[in-house]
């Protein structure tokens, strides 16, 4: 049986900190170590020590302890910080980290969990603070979060909560795992997780308790059978500080234990002798002097040694741990700030295609080992995609069946009026022969948009079934014209001091405020306008963009009132495909600040311009950048009211350090009919025709943005550069938009783009808007879902 160490006072290895239940961190071992420097009592684990992985006996062993001689705490604290969690079953299974993370980084927060999309359920805590549980969420929502994996075990379903934040501070947690799995709407879904609280004593899922309770965590992982091929799993490193905790538990050294054992039997006299003590006296005492000072050099020597194996075990921890912080500063840094032009897009042979893309908050060694992972791609033809299987067809991810590909182009109507010419995006046959020039727009009397190929049309080609999401295509409606919300017509013309009264009273927005001293300003960049100014500054070790008031005597009330409304919005959402937004500053009415990431290595369409020879094919790379922008607007959209984004396009498409697209902004809930339409005619170029006759913008006009940007991921080159008239003369911008406006002029695609993007691009730039997909709709075509 484990046994507790006598007080004392704190050891010079304790870890020092606090945990929290937040999801801010995964710490377990330091809140075990806290709880049992509190004076607090658990059971030991149920476990043999033939069950013991390999590491863990080698920690054991090099400490020279048995796992039963460690406490309850010990032993969790051990386990987990090893990377290992307690299947119900009893079983230890492993546990990996990714992005190179350690195990108390791979909790997500309420903020890193609804960047998923995915909703949650509060409940009330004793202290008034919230818990959280997940709600509303796919197995695939949840999985673009995790930091994490688990080795695959079978174990009983059970309905729990596969996330949760919230607990108490004395809170001793467990180190359980559970399986989820469940089958919605004919998929079924595997989600692994670490669960801090004993099964029977979680509240129940999707309600809250009768009586308050205190909250728990739970940690989503991946299932090590479900990892995608291109996403890398990583043994975490142990802390030595455990591993000194658990050396505490050593039993004495052989020594030490000699040395006690010599002068216990020295202090007894020899039967033999007893007889003749008075005879012998002075022989005695004199033999009693020289014992003991024989004893007292044993002890000055054995302490000597003792205090020289002290400081050789000091100097190897010392040495450990400066070896492990040198192999942590040279493992895992941020990449440096790169010209855009300086970034090569890796062939296809990096990629392993069909793979769904891991959100990570870390940064890793080098820029192409952190390219975004796609999402499932299935090509409509043998010619779409690389690395094609035997049969001609694409090759497929082992875990997932191929499926048929269609991309319903119905109800596309004919331009108005026949007898003007049309321009049509060109035609591809299977006989084309793949360029990387683009077709120039033809000016013809048929329909701008051609049906899919089938044999019941009479056109070659095969007919494809199309997948169940088709029928809700055909039945789109027209987008109703969204109602701002109070806070946002309430906003302008109220005052710059109570515009920031409107900052103090969002909690979104409360909670991120920043004190002045903890933005370091590195550089100023040029002027944003006239009535802001821009600077990258350092915010806890990372680079951040701040928004600020321009320098003025006077209160500038629209600036102030201007800026606090994109605060209230930008705060309010949170997507891995979006600008993260950090925080906000403000000491005065003057000096307000907005403090969003800092993405240096530019837009998009510079990226695309700087990088056209190795971005025309089209290669997973590319495909992960429209998925990612993709989910980004379906994530605006499904807000309540919808977010709508009016100036959606490459330039406003920002590159993350592992080249992941996120949208600059996050548009508004409350745009109006030409909010954001720039008075260029060149970048009206994305408008949709009804926003550009005066209509209203709806998420249908963001659908169409996004099949111009399609066009300019094809192309890499911003759209209609090769519009020429029928006389051969390119068409100026005036000219172009009167034929955009009228459905008569779209974006064309290169011959070497897959069918099923060109398909999408065309659908989403229909003229009519209620034929338009929707974004989620988008999402499932191009992860081929």
């Amino acid at each position: 049986m484990g046994r507790r160490l006598a007080a004392e006072a704190t050891p010079s290895w304790a870890p020092s900190g606090t945990f929290s239940f937040d999801g801010s961190s995964s710490d377990l071992a330091l809140q075990l170590y806290t709880r049992y420097a509190a004076g607090d009592t658990v059971a030991q684990l149920d476990l043999s020590s033939s069950s013991l992985p390999d590491d863990v006996s080698s920690r054991l062993s090099d400490a020279g302890v048995a796992f039963d001689d460690l406490d309850g705490f010990a032993q969790r604290a051990l386990l987990w910080d090893s990377g290992f969690g307690v299947t119900p079953d009893s079983a230890v299974k492993q546990i990996w980290t990714l992005d190179e993370r350690s195990m108390a980084e791979i909790a997500l927060t309420l903020d890193q969990y609804e960047s998923t999309a995915c909703t949650a359920y509060t409940c009330t805590q004793p202290d008034g603070t919230s818990a959280n549980n997940n709600q509303l969420c796919t197995g695939t929502e949840m999985l673009t979060a995790v930091k994490c994996v688990i080795e695959d075990f079978d174990s009983a379903d059970q309905s729990l909560a596969m996330w949760s934040v919230g607990g108490e501070s004395n809170m001793i947690p467990e180190i359980g795992l559970q399986k989820h799995a469940w089958t919605d709407s004919g998929v079924a879904y595997t989600i692994y997780a670490v669960h801090t609280l004993e099964a029977g004593a979680e509240r129940d899922y999707g309600a809250c308790p009768s009586t308050e309770s205190y909250g728990y965590l739970n940690i989503p992982c991946y299932g090590e059978s479900d990892l995608p091929g291109n996403v890398t799993k990583t043994q975490p490193t142990a802390s030595d500080w455990v591993t000194s905790w658990v050396q505490e538990y050593a039993p004495a050294s052989s020594a030490s234990s000699s040395g006690a054992s010599g002068a216990t039997s020295s202090s007894f006299t020899d039967p033999s002798t007893s007889t003749n003590t008075d005879s012998s006296a002075s022989s005695g005492s004199d033999n009693h002097t020289g014992t003991n000072v024989a004893l007292l050099g044993g002890a000055i020597g054995g302490g000597l040694a003792l205090l020289l194996i002290g400081v050789i075990i000091g100097m190897f921890v010392v040495a450990r741990r400066k070896r492990r912080r040198d192999s942590e500063h040279g493992e895992i840094q941020t990449p440096p700030a790169v010209d855009p032009a300086d970034l090569i897009s890796p062939g296809s042979k990096d990629w392993s295609e069909g793979q769904r893309p891991t959100v990570s908050t870390h940064p890793r060694s080098t820029i192409d080992d952190s390219l975004p992972r796609s999402g499932t791609t299935v090509a409509a033809s043998s010619s779409s995609w690389p690395n094609n299987d035997s049969n001609g067809g694409a090759s497929a991810p082992p875990y997932q069946e191929r499926v048929p590909f269609y991309v319903p182009t119905f109800g596309i109507q004919p331009p108005v009026n026949q007898e003007d010419p049309v321009v049509q995006p060109p035609l591809y046959q299977d006989n084309v022969r793949p360029s990387t020039a683009r077709e120039p727009p033809v000016y013809l009397a048929d329909p701008v948009v051609q049906p899919p190929l089938s044999q019941e049309s009479g056109r070659s080609g095969a007919f494809v079934q199309p997948p169940p999401y088709e029928e809700a295509l055909r039945n789109l409606r027209d987008v109703p014209t969204v109602n701002p919300p109070a806070t946002e017509e309430k906003i302008f013309g109220l005052g710059a001091d109570n515009a920031l009264q409107m900052l103090v009273a969002n909690p979104n927005v409360a909670r991120r405020r920043l004190q002045l001293g903890q933005l370091q300003v590195e550089r100023q960049l040029p002027m944003a306008t006239l009535q802001t100014d821009l600077s990258v500054a350092r915010y806890n070790g990372r680079q951040v963009l701040v928004t600020r008031l321009a320098p003025s005597q006077h209160v500038n009330h629209k600036a102030v009132e201007e800026l606090a409304s994109e605060i209230l919005i930008r705060a309010d959402v949170a997507h891995p495909n979006l600008v993260q937004f950090v925080g906000v500053n403000w000491s005065s009415a003057r000096d307000l600040a907005m403090v969003v990431e800092y993405l240096p290595l530019g837009n998009l369409a510079a990226y695309l311009s700087n990088n056209k020879a190795a971005m025309t094919t089209w290669t997973a790379q590319k495909t992960g950048l429209a998925v990612g922008i993709a989910r980004a607007i379906a994530y605006l959209h499904r807000q309540t009211p919808p977010y709508i984004h009016p100036t959606i396009r490459a330039k406003n498409v920002l590159m993350a350090s592992h080249l992941v697209a996120k949208l600059a902004d996050c548009g508004s809930p409350a745009t109006q009919p030409h909010d954001g339409i720039s008075k260029s005619a060149v970048d009206q170029y994305w408008t949709a025709p009804e926003v550009m006759q005066g209509g209203s913008y709806s998420t249908a006009a963001d659908i169409y943005a996004f099949g111009v940007l399609l066009s300019e991921l094809d192309t890499c080159q911003a759209p209609y550069q090769d519009a020429i008239s029928s006389g051969g003369i390119m068409l100026g911008p005036s000219k172009i938009l009167e034929l955009v406006a009228e459905g008569r002029l779209r974006p064309s695609f290169s011959a070497e783009c897959p069918t099923f993007i060109r398909q999408l691009g065309v659908v989403c730039c229909q003229q009519d808007p209620a034929k338009r997909p929707t974004a989620l709709q988008v999402v499932q075509v191009l992860e081929g879902n």
